[in-house]
């Protein structure tokens, strides 16, 4: 064995405890994530159930769709749900609402092609709904 090859492993070892401690130390100090507030809650629940309705506009599953547009009909009249005191966010809320309860109409109706548009106009909803609410609400850390 050369002589230098105990100081090699000597080193390795060395710089694994120091990127082991440097690692270890880094976790402590990452803050735990915050819980999830009831808004954001019912936020991934809307998501959920679009995911949903997209799923059954995909398989032709006129039941998950109607069930779908129910739900997202419902999570939408939650007091939660209601972010700023605006006539613009009370506007694409009843919007949101409305086609909600047609995307629930037309699967009942198995009417594929309309729904196909009522989950477009809803995405299209909450696309303007989430970048208005970017503009207008007070910024928070």
């Amino acid at each position: 064995m050369p002589t230098g090859f105990p100081t090699l492993i000597t080193t390795f070892v060395v710089i694994a405890i120091a990127i082991a401690a440097y690692s270890y130390c880094s976790a402590q100090q990452t803050p735990p994530p915050r819980p999830p507030t009831p808004h954001q809650l019912l936020m991934r629940e809307k998501l959920k159930y679009s995911n949903k309705a997209l799923e059954g506009l995909s398989m032709g599953d006129c039941r998950m769709i109607e069930e779908a547009g129910k739900k997202l009909g419902v999570i939408s009249r939650t007091a939660a749900h209601q972010i700023i005191p605006t006539e613009q966010y009370r506007l694409m809320s009843k919007n949101f609402q409305e086609q909600a309860e047609d995307l629930e109409r037309h699967a009942r109706e198995k009417n594929l092609d309309a729904a196909t548009m009522d989950h477009m106009r809803i995405t299209l909803t909450c696309v303007q709904c989430h970048s208005y609410l970017r503009e207008k609400r007070p910024k928070t850390d």
